[in-house]
């Protein structure tokens, strides 16, 4: 009986010519990358199931970053520009499935070259944007700028007619409040800042900041802003957080993913102008159980979120989605949704084409000897 199974399987592989092996594992490889690859690491996502149906569950995503149309070269950005924008789409089409969310949270950077475009390559960006984005129904969405989006960092200035023409086509708030604005979703205020590096607060900002608080209805309040904050903590980030009195931050920009924890940094309800001028320490999340969690009815603690970027593009090894559920009596479960790492995926066609390319040599080759021989 043995005798025969392993006769069968010699025929069997005798009939297996090389070039077809190598044709089956090529196209294996490929069907892993470009299908199978976000579902597999759809199964090592925490479970992030809502314990109440009244929970509320956001999904962030940070950085995007789609790929423009001026840094790149012409023929090799239209194959660059569609890798990108598929990896996202099926990053967020996935994410969006396990995280069912009630409110998605876009902080900003969606465009890698939106504060330096024309109006006409804005307008492809967004029909682009929208489409890799494809929002369920269900869902809500509060969107941030960034300093790609608009300017404001270094010598790319944040001007109004950037901030006019980002609101005009992702928001859908009154284009004279330039900063600011609240979206409430179930017991959830969504404080939207627009801070940057450097930037000094005026009389007028301070009038707009302590009225957003004051029409902020919702239980707890998180603040969103595309920097981080907490790390910084200068007068100005300290005036903030005094009149906001946020429960917890998120932020994003720096592309990894970081916890700040600052304590006695968020002043009472009863004295909300103390400001401390304590800087947050960077927690290490590897050693902390997953999911995280935090109680946003803790007010002498004050945590900052720094979501990690969606895009590959990014230069940084790990890619993901914040995703999040907020309880009624402030208890939160948060985690990052990591996603498959492209680099290594364009590393191993990258190896798949020189091993081909090495047989082919080589095949050549020996027919060639062998001809040369026969020749002889």
């Amino acid at each position: 009986m043995v005798r025969l199974r392993n006769f069968r399987l010699k025929v069997v592989f005798a009939r297996v010519s090389p070039k077809l092996a190598v044709f089956f594992i090529a196209c294996a490889v490929v069907v892993y990358n470009e299908v199978f690859s976000f579902l597999v690491s759809s199964w090592q996502w925490p479970n992030m199931t809502p314990t109440d149906e009244d929970d509320l569950r956001v999904l962030f995503v940070a950085d995007p970053q789609l790929v423009g149309l001026r840094d790149e070269l012409p023929l090799v950005g239209i194959i660059t520009r569609w890798d990108a924008d598929k990896y996202l789409q099926f990053g967020f089409f996935h994410a969006v499935g396990y995280v069912r969310p009630d409110v998605v949270v876009f902080l900003g950077d969606l465009l890698d070259e939106g504060s330096i475009s024309s109006d006409d390559e804005y307008t492809t960006y967004v029909r682009r944007f929208r489409n890799v984005f494809r929002m369920p129904g269900t869902a809500k969405s509060v969107v941030i700028s960034g300093d790609n989006d608009v300017g404001g960092e270094g010598t790319d200035y944040k001007q109004p007619r950037k901030v006019d023409r980002f609101r005009e086509h992702f928001e859908f708030s009154k284009a004279g409040n330039h900063n600011m604005y609240i979206s409430t979703i179930k017991h959830v205020d969504f404080q939207k800042i627009s801070f940057d590096y450097g930037e000094q607060i005026s009389q007028s900002y301070i009038e707009m900041l302590s009225d957003m608080r004051a029409r902020s209805p919702g239980r707890y309040r998180i603040a969103c802003n595309h920097m981080p904050l907490l790390h910084r903590l200068p007068v100005e980030v300290s005036t903030i957080i005094g009149i906001l009195q946020p429960h917890l931050i998120v932020t994003a920009h720096t592309h990894v993913f970081r916890l700040y924890r600052c304590k006695h940094c968020q002043p009472q309800e009863s004295s909300p102008n103390v400001q401390s001028a304590t800087k947050a320490h960077a927690v290490d999340v590897g050693n902390l159980p997953r999911p995280l969690l935090f109680n946003l009815s803790d007010v002498s603690q004050l945590n900052e979120l720094v979501i990690p970027t969606c895009s590959y593009r990014m230069g940084v090894p790990n890619m993901g989605y914040g995703a999040a559920a907020v309880s009624k009596n402030g208890q939160m479960k948060f985690d990052i949704l990591w996603l498959p790492s492209r680099y290594r995926q364009l590393m191993s066609y990258i190896v798949i084409l020189s091993l081909i390319a090495m047989w082919l040599l080589v095949s050549t080759v020996y027919k060639y000897c062998k001809m040369l021989i026969d020749l002889n």
